[in-house]
């Protein structure tokens, strides 16, 4: 391919070098001798110590990028086959399993050899990544030969060494072919063309799994090529599902908050359409020449929302903010989420309950657990999640003891999800300790001993969530290690408990005075008259026969009323009455 297709720095990302050298050649035919040799020697200077090293620069870059994108750096070691990846296959595909399945080769060392198998077989049956094809054999080799006894679920795969070079041979001839299309239709300047190229080489970048450089062309401005709603919803789909597998999650944050902001413009303005064009039921209201509005626009808008809001619940995880995950998780339509996208219904409701559980009172929690709050949303996303569903209920009941076994059951399954894998101990931890927390309220003193059989955890799990409450002040106690017992201290200001006492008795004796008062009246036929009742009947009340003084004691609420507003006249009386 020639050197002035790659010119453009939109195709390229980098200038070209083609000005370099005429600058060169220009200066040197308008300067003086000197000038003519220093210039063509800077040019080899340049070639030989910059020009040269470029490859090396570049290949390094994207080693370490790699290593960054799929969490090397992360220190994590799951030694238990907490998951099946046979049913991370069936409940993943796309980019979403390879995801998964290189998070859980990097992670988990007894599925490591299963996990690079499925994945070698993925992108050989779907793909044409021969990059990551070698790299993960290499890995497999690497694994089986370090063991002399290995056990694996998957045949293990020969490596073709010809479909290699015939798929890289091949794309790069697409590549070529597809960067030509593109430089032509923008050069032309149709922008339902331009669109098209620019999707056909994104597409293909992503099927080599090249995600930095499909995100690059993105980037160089396809929202201003797209001229229909649902090439809109297209970009911004694609757009969203490519930085979360490269782990771009910066450029992930600004198209999620800018995307959401447009699919609401758009959802609506297709319900004011629906509403214009019913035209309250009269047909000739109608413009019969306006478009109809088309039934798949509001389904594909409300997938790309159930999506957008989905890839939010994942940032907001990274960003730990556990009660925001809870909220956007309440509100989103899981019926339009693709069943085997990066996150589905079920992760969604995992995710929901954890940081339900990590942030919420009891009250509210009990709420979710009716369904009284939220619709029910949280029991219908853990229909096919019983387990996470009894703990939540074991929580609520105040079972500890059987919710710290789920969660301990749970953990490494977790630990292996990649989008909630660095959230796990912070969000275990703050369950232990409202649950520490909740136990601990009605006791003064109790014994360690009782309180770790109670919540089924070790003595030193138990001191060390103490101390982690006692340092946040979120507790105040004392650990008497010896005698094993923890005791509470009272914070409660004595004066104020002093003063409720007082209140409470002041009111208890006003009580019994009336009600002695009462008493007393009618023990000597003395009927008071309420306002109520000076009052002139009204018609219909006029052949009712009068209560008796007997039975307006015993009913008369007004009057009871009234002589609660008058202390002083009821004290008054009552000691002129006091040697009845």
């Amino acid at each position: 391919m020639s050197n002035d297709i790659l010119d453009d720095p939109m195709d390229t990302g980098a200038p070209s070098s083609g000005p370099i050298v005429g600058s060169g050649e220009s200066s040197s035919s308008s300067g003086t001798g000197g000038a003519e040799e220093t210039i063509p020697a800077v040019v080899r200077f340049l070639e030989h110590h910059v020009v040269e090293k470029i490859p090396a620069l570049l290949t390094r870059a994207e080693e370490k990028r790699d290593k960054e994108n799929f969490d090397e750096v992360y220190d994590l070691t799951v030694t238990e086959p907490a998951v099946d990846v046979e049913t991370i296959g069936c409940n993943y595909d796309g980019n979403s399993f390879f995801l998964r399945a290189r998070f859980i080769a990097k992670h988990c060392t007894a599925l490591k050899a299963d996990a690079y198998i499925a994945l070698i077989n993925y992108l050989k049956e779907n793909t044409k990544d021969t990059t990551h094809y070698i790299a993960f054999f290499n890995e497999l080799e690497q694994e089986l030969g370090s063991k002399k006894e290995y056990k694996v679920n998957f045949q293990i795969p020969v490596k073709d060494t010809k479909w290699v070079d015939e798929t890289s041979g091949s794309w790069q001839v697409a590549l070529d072919h597809l960067q030509i299309e593109y430089k032509r239709h923008k050069d032309e300047g149709v922008k339902e063309s331009t669109r098209r190229a620019m999707e056909d080489l994104f597409r293909h970048f992503l099927v080599a799994g090249k995600t930095e450089e499909a995100i690059r062309l993105y980037s160089r401005g396809i929202r201003d090529y797209c001229t229909q709603l649902k090439h809109s919803i297209n970009m911004w789909m694609n757009w969203i599902e490519v930085s979360i597998c490269g782990n771009d999650w910066g450029k992930l944050e600004s198209i999620t908050s800018t995307a959401f902001r447009s699919l609401k413009d758009a959802d609506d303005a297709e319900k004011n359409n629906q509403q214009q064009q019913r035209g309250e039921n009269a047909t000739y209201l109608v413009d019969q020449s306006a478009p109809m509005t088309s039934p798949s626009n509001r389904q594909l808008i409300e997938t790309a929302l159930a999506k957008c809001q989905a890839a939010q619940v994942i940032l907001k995880l990274r960003n730990h903010r556990y009660s925001d995950v809870l909220e956007t998780v309440l509100v989103i339509k899981t019926e339009c989420l693709d069943s085997k996208w990066y996150v589905t219904s079920s992760d969604l409701g995992i995710y929901s309950v954890l940081c339900a559980m990590a942030t919420l009172g009891r009250t509210n929690l009990k709420k979710l657990v009716g369904g009284s709050d939220g619709n029910g949303t949280i029991r219908k996303l853990l229909e096919s999640e019983p387990l996470f569903f009894e703990m939540l209920t074991c929580y609520v009941a105040s079972r500890f003891g059987r919710c710290f076994e789920i969660m301990n059951s749970v953990k490494n399954r977790l630990l292996l999800d990649p989008f909630i894998s660095r959230n796990v101990n912070e969000l275990f931890s703050k369950i232990r300790q409202k649950c520490v927390v909740q136990y601990l309220q009605p006791y003064s003193t109790i014994k360690m001993e009782t309180m770790c059989q109670a919540l089924g955890t070790t003595i030193s799990e138990l001191q060390t969530t103490i101390v982690e409450l006692a340092e946040e002040k979120n507790v105040q106690l004392r650990i008497d290690q010896n005698a094993g017992i923890i005791r509470m201290m009272d914070t409660t200001d004595e004066n104020a408990t002093l003063r409720k006492v007082n209140d409470t008795c002041d009111r208890a004796i006003n009580r019994a005075q009336s009600l002695v008062w009462k008493a007393a009246l009618a023990n000597g036929n003395i009927h008071s008259i309420s306002d109520k009742e000076s009052r002139q009947k009204r018609k219909n009340q006029k052949d009712r026969p009068e209560r008796s003084a007997f039975d307006e004691d015993m009913v008369g609420v007004d009057d009871f009323n009234v002589f609660e507003a008058q202390q002083q006249e009821q004290q008054r009386l009552y000691d002129e009455l006091g040697d009845m």
